[in-house]
């Protein structure tokens, strides 16, 4: 398949990294935000960057790999 370079602003492709998938590809993630946009099987008219942004803001945190959790000192009952 033919492939088109696109540019994205930082903040941009640190949000569309992180809803990647391990074996997903970045194409494979616009085609599942976008297919999730779709209404009734019609697309929705394209995305401004500003758009995209907001649109994925809801998966920020769940996306590709593991989340790492806050160190949290353990409470030990008084002996």
């Amino acid at each position: 398949m033919a492939t088109k370079t696109i540019s994205l602003e930082t903040d941009a492709y640190d949000i569309l990294a992180r809803e990647k998938g391990e074996k997903e590809s970045f194409s494979e993630v616009v085609r599942r935000v976008v297919k999730e946009r779709t209404a009734f099987g019609t697309a929705l008219p394209a995305l401004t960057t500003d758009e995209l942004i907001e649109a994925l803001k809801p998966f920020e945190g769940i996306g590709a790999g593991r989340r790492i959790k806050p160190y949290r000192r353990r409470r030990h009952a008084a002996a």
